[in-house]
Parts: C-alpha cells; structure tokens; sequence
C-alpha cells in the first residue's frame, strides 16, 4: 500500500473496521490517511469519540459509517429491535424509545438526528449511509436538511448510554 502511494497510483490508503482498539492500532502505524469506523459512533454509541480524537490529532480523514446501527435509528426501535446486527446490549432499544420520545418534542424524526449527529461531527469528513432502494436517497436529503434545534441536542446528549453499553 505505502509503494502505491509512494509511485502515485493512490492518493490515500485507509482502514475499516469494527472494534475501535484494533483500528488504533492500525492508526498508530501512521501507514493510513483515513479510517472508517461503522456502528461506533452514533447518538446510541461513543465508543469511537477518542478514535475521532487520535484521527484528528494525526491528520487522518475520518469516515463514520452506520449512523442508523443498522435501522434502529432510522426505523426506529419498535421496527428494528436490534441495535448494530444484534450486537447492541438489552437497554438499548429502551435508549432508542426516548431518543424517539425526546425528538417528537421537537417534531424532529429520530432518523434525521441520528445522520445530523454524525454529520455536525466537525471530526468526521464523510458519513456513509446505506439505502435500499433510489427513493431514500431523496428521503435521506431531507433528514439532513430537518431543522433541529440546539435543544434537542442538549436532551439527546442527556439520553446518550452510558459507557458501559457501548461496544467499544
């Protein structure tokens, strides 16, 4: 990958992954110019937050995948029980159920703060977003342009778990 870069076939050369311990380790290789972590960093779970911190600090491109944890923020938990493919702990539906609570207050759907969590993030460079089917690509431009207000934020942040419950 180095001599790829080093030749100019590549500009960049990154790393994905789920566990947020194994990436740092590849970060700290200073071999990558972007690292993508996906399910670790979302209004359900921070466990990622120090990695943005050390990607900053370096330099790196960060891309935050699965803002949705596999539908629950998007669907919401009484459609999509499981949190990150079933890897999320036992309260977090119930975690889900008052975000959802919290930003109908606000009229707000679940779904656009869970991507304008990911999106105001001034760490993160890109958000990847899975769609199934053309017709959410238009669905998903309106959650990112749903005013939210800052106090919406303020309670989501309140409703935030616990590290404990992270997957880390």
């Amino acid at each position: 990958m180095e001599s790829l870069r080093a030749e100019g076939i590549v500009d960049n050369v990154g790393v994905a992954g789920g566990p947020v311990d194994l990436l740092a380790r590849y970060i700290n290789t200073d071999i990558f110019d972007v690292v993508l972590t996906h399910n670790r960093y979302s209004l359900l779970d921070r466990s990622a937050d120090w990695l943005l911190d050390l990607a900053a600090h370096r330099g790196m491109g960060v891309v935050n995948a699965a803002p949705y944890g596999g539908g629950m923020l998007a669907r919401g938990p009484q459609d999509q029980p499981k949190y990150a493919y079933g890897q999320g702990g036992e309260a977090t539906p119930g975690r889900a159920f008052a975000m959802q609570l919290a930003c109908r207050e606000y009229a707000v759907p679940l779904a656009a703060a869970a991507l304008q969590f990911s999106i105001r993030d001034k760490r993160i460079s890109s958000t990847v977003v899975g769609v199934s089917s053309p017709d959410r690509i238009d669905q998903t431009l309106d959650l990112l342009r749903h005013p939210i207000p800052e106090a919406l934020w303020d309670n989501l942040q309140k409703l935030t778990p616990p590290s404990d419950e992270w997957l880390g």
